[in-house]
């Protein structure tokens, strides 16, 4: 092997030659008699090592949460996204990249198809669940020496108007029923009541048959239902649907046969409408309490609390004070001042001030807590209904809450529900389109749409109200409710309906001051209303407003052509005899030959004599100029008719 030295010299050598220098060929090695020399070799790739690859080796076992998403279920399977999607499409389900798998059972022959045997993690579920119990399981399940009586939650159902709040108002003392839009209920409302005979915690419910979700969230977070019952009128529809939410809901049911004191009180009657409902009255030897009462003399009321307080102790009501507080959301409103408020009865353990709580999508650090009467309190035991302050947004009305460690677990568990709730909500998305592209619907196309902003005072009324409305049966016009949220008209919801062209419909709710100059500038439709069927009733009237007037032909008389008569200036001008009703100058005519229209159009002028007339009647002569018209014979026949217009129907 020659030195660096040596080289150089060749090189040196070869640059002294003449007519030849130093190229490429050297640089390589390639002159001859230079094979001794130093030639720089060109790598070489090995070619078992281009051919090495790295093994993968796919999991036997694995555990998931649900739910998963096609991506990240491969990534854990060591497999392609593709090979999965394809699995699912032939089991005719239709799924890209990023969409979730939420059941069970598919994530599991998931991973049979690939002798993968895949566990669901419950960890982050039911940390999200909070609890799998509900109230009566958890109090069945507490220690009997850590349970203390509690006072029953009495809940007032009915028909509407038949003196459900003015029996309560009568046994705490009140004048509520004064106060009611309408004089109807048209929320539910909690109380507690402080008798002789012991508390009580009341619930009113509305009997408007609009307000059936209420009712219902009353006969299922109550102990027992007093069903009040008008003796002068008997059960009726609201009464029928109270005695079905009570059975549903497994709880006592106490008649109260009110307005006694009222000539048509019929006792017997009631007593038969019961027995046919399988309501037997004690006083027919069944085992229904049924009493007598007015809630407007007071005659039977302390009847009524005695049987209550009897019934109460059979049931044998207990709860654990000591532990977490759990209950439900009664009703939330929008508070000018404090925000988001929740009424809430408290069902178990004992809520306190600064306690984490979780409702549904929302979570709260209890900031204030009220009784009915507003005094502030620091702490509230089972069956006590609070206003709470401190909430992230308004709660569905119905929905559970529980007290957990902190507001940081707290707005953990809820960020999670919400996540969850949206994944819900693109997944039914995703379906109504696709079941709209199959259907294919043109006739919903043309149908004209009423978009609505419904704003109310409180979480019930506006569901009860969204329900009312959706009831509203159409085949011309749809009914598009856009939000349905709580609180006043505000500056926003002006600025929605202007740019979605909606009407604004108030219920028992005002307009901020700010937002009025701009409901006149933007030129926006607000309804508002205190009652709740007047307020269908006014979409019910937007609705059919927007359908277009029906043209139809009304036939006022008919004439014969009896001569025709040639002017220079007019045309043809039809001599006629009237053989049925009346004709007005200003009726359209349809001119019949041989039984066949053959023309149609107005009518000019019509004379007797010389003079011009408004009408002709029957019997009587006249000439008759039709516009643009000189295709006229005799016999023809003249029929004059008025264009009426009526109104569709929905």
């Amino acid at each position: 092997m020659p030195t660096f030295k040596e080289f150089r010299e060749v090189k040196s050598q070869r640059k002294t030659e003449p007519g030849r220098g130093f190229d490429a060929r050297d640089r390589q090695g390639r002159r001859e008699g230079d094979e001794d020399l130093w030639k720089r070799k060109r790598p070489t790739k090995s070619r078992s090592g281009m051919m090495i690859q790295e093994e993968i080796i796919r999991p036997k076992s694995l555990s998931v949460h649900l739910p998963i998403t096609v991506k990240d279920l491969a990534s854990g399977m060591k497999l392609k996204a593709s090979e999965i999607i394809s699995k699912l499409f032939i089991q005719g389900i239709p799924l890209t990249l990023n969409e979730l798998l939420d059941d069970e059972t598919t994530v599991q022959l998931i991973g049979n198809e690939f002798d993968c045997e895949i566990s669901i993690d419950r960890v982050e579920q039911n940390r999200v669940q909070v609890t799998a119990q509900n109230v009566r399981e958890e109090v069945a399940a507490t220690p009997a020496e850590e349970l203390m009586p509690r006072c029953p939650v009495v809940a007032f159902m009915g028909h509407v108007d038949h003196g459900k709040t003015s029996l309560i108002d009568r046994i705490r003392k009140s004048n509520m029923a004064a106060g009611e839009a309408g004089a109807i209920t048209q929320h539910i409302g909690a109380f507690r009541c402080h008798t002789n005979v012991g508390d009580l915690t009341v619930l009113d419910t509305p009997g408007h048959e609009a307000f059936s979700a209420m009712r219902s969230r009353g006969a299922i977070i109550t102990d027992i239902v007093v069903l009040v019952v008008a003796g002068d009128e008997g059960i009726r529809a609201q009464t029928e649907e109270a005695i079905k939410q009570a059975r549903e809901a497994g709880v006592p049911i106490v008649v109260a046969m009110n307005k006694c004191d009222k000539p048509g009180f019929d006792r017997d009657t009631v007593y038969r409408q019961l027995a046919d409902h399988e309501l037997l009255p004690e006083a027919w030897g069944g085992q229904t309490i049924a009493t007598p009462c007015s809630a407007t003399t007071g005659e039977g009321v302390q009847q009524l609390l005695e049987l209550l307080a009897v019934q109460a102790e059979v049931l044998e009501l207990k709860a654990n004070p000591k532990t977490r507080a759990r209950g439900t959301v009664i009703e939330s409103q929008m508070h000018k001042g404090l925000g988001a408020v929740a009424s809430v009865l408290i069902q178990n353990g004992t809520l306190r001030l600064g306690d984490a709580l979780v409702f549904g999508d929302y979570y709260a650090r209890v900031k204030t807590m009220q009784d009915e009467h507003g005094h502030l309190l620091t702490e509230a035991g089972p069956a006590t209904p609070v206003k709470i302050t401190g909430l992230s947004g308004l709660p569905q009305a119905g929905s559970e809450f529980v007290v957990v460690k902190d507001e940081k677990e707290a707005r953990s568990i809820s960020e999670a529900r919400q996540e969850g709730k949206r994944h819900l909500l693109l997944k039914t998305g995703k379906s109504a389109i696709l079941e709209k592209l199959k259907g294919g619907d043109q006739a919903a196309v043309q149908r004209k749409s009423l978009n609505l902003i419904i704003k109310g005072d409180v979480r019930g009324s506006v569901e009860a109200l969204r329900s009312s409305l959706m009831k509203i049966h159409s085949t011309k016009v749809d009914l598009n409710i856009i939000t349905a949220e709580v609180g006043e008209i505000s500056e926003s919801d002006v600025q929605l309906a202007a740019a979605s062209k909606a009407t604004i419909l108030g219920f028992h709710t005002q307009i901020e001051s700010h937002a009025e100059q701009m409901i006149k500038q933007s030129r926006v439709v607000v309804k508002l209303h205190d009652i709740i069927y007047h307020a269908v009733d006014e979409v019910r009237k937007l609705m059919l407003g927007m359908l277009d007037k029906v043209a139809q032909e009304r036939d006022t008389g008919s004439a014969e052509v009896i001569a025709v008569f040639k002017s220079s200036q007019l045309g043809l001008i039809a001599g006629c005899r009237i053989v049925d009703g009346t004709i007005h100058r200003n009726n359209m005519v349809r001119q019949m030959r041989n039984g066949e229209q053959i023309w149609k159009g107005a009518l000019t002028s019509m004379k007797r004599v010389r003079d011009d007339v408004r009408e002709v009647s029957k019997g009587i002569e006249c000439g008759i100029l039709l516009q643009n018209n000189n295709d006229v014979k005799v016999g023809d026949i003249l029929q004059a008719y008025e264009m009426i217009y009526l109104d569709q129907e929905l």
